[in-house]
């Protein structure tokens, strides 16, 4: 089952499968995937999970919701730090991919070493720890047992609308405020609300799966815009905060002018796709979601 509502199921049901498959997706990761790419792959999967039970947070009540959104943001968190420098590696690899012909050869592999070293120690020590190959298989499971079944009862898929309007609404204001006032938090958290209405538009695919797809694929594009430029921004914290040694000035320099242009292209193509996004007003979006889905769910 892929990560979407099969309106030929209860909603219950369909709650049940996603999170059972979720969950089982991540112990697969930690047995079959490199390490780096298994973690990669458990945090698209807890924040899926987290996304699944905001759609339906209203019928779920703030008890449940919470003690569900604050496991998996916590078993998250826990990991964050080790992904981080996976993430800045790949953010090298794609400054190296934009700017490479126009730098010296050096100018970026010094600083990839540097990151990969502290990578690998962080690895070990996880490892010798046991924080893989126990602790996180430990939170899972303990997941599939307590919080795999949800209090959904109601099958009427209505009851997923106000979480669409509310996340509608915030998306759109936070569009609003992070080009009025354009600062590193501002955009990383519009680009959290794009990436659950991105989430809600791949739940909903089944509803009309023309429309749902062609949504989901423009809200992709804008996610990945917001999620390489707030990695740029992390990564440039990284790279002014002491912990990098860089000993030319100049290069410094550099770096930060080719982070901040980088920046500016990205934030300028999300901008566009964002206004085409967040044209309607919450209100209106809502409406056209919830005719779609009382035509085809009911």
């Amino acid at each position: 089952m892929s990560y979407q509502l099969d309106k030929d199921l209860d909603l219950n049901k369909n709650i049940s499968n996603i999170v059972a498959e979720e969950l089982q997706g991540c112990l697969t990761a930690l047995d079959t995937l490199d390490i780096h790419e298994a973690i990669h792959d458990i945090r698209k999967r807890l924040k899926k999970i987290r996304a699944l039970a905001r759609i339906v947070r209203d019928e779920l009540g703030d008890e449940k919701y919470n003690e569900i959104n604050i496991f998996f943001r916590d078993l998250g968190r826990e990991i964050s730090d080790f992904r981080d420098l996976t993430a800045h590696l790949e953010t090298i690899a794609l400054l190296n991919e934009r700017y490479g012909k126009h730098i010296y050869v050096n100018f970026l592999s010094t600083i990839h070493k540097q990151i990969e070293k502290e990578r690998d120690t962080m690895e070990k020590e996880l490892r010798e720890s046991k924080f893989f190959s126990e602790h996180l298989v430990d939170k899972l499971k303990q997941a599939q047992k307590k919080l795999l079944t949800w209090p959904v009862h109601n099958n009427d898929i209505q009851i997923i609308l106000p979480s669409i309007k509310r996340v509608y609404k915030r998306g759109k204001k936070a569009l609003k405020k992070s080009y009025k006032n354009p600062t590193k938090e501002n955009f990383h958290e519009w680009r959290k609300r794009v990436k659950y209405l991105w989430y809600q538009t791949l739940l909903l695919q089944d509803t009309w799966p023309q429309f749902f797809e062609t949504l989901e694929l423009e809200l992709h594009e804008l996610a990945d815009f917001l999620g390489n430029d707030h990695d740029l921004m992390v990564f440039q914290l990284k790279v002014n905060s002491g912990d990098i040694d860089i000993k030319d000035p100049q290069q410094l320099e550099l770096m930060n002018a080719i982070i901040n242009q980088y920046s500016k292209k990205l934030r300028d193509n999300a901008k566009t796709k964002g206004e085409l996004i967040y044209a309607e007003s919450p209100a209106d979006f809502t409406k056209r979601i919830g005719s779609y889905t009382e035509i085809n769910w009911n």
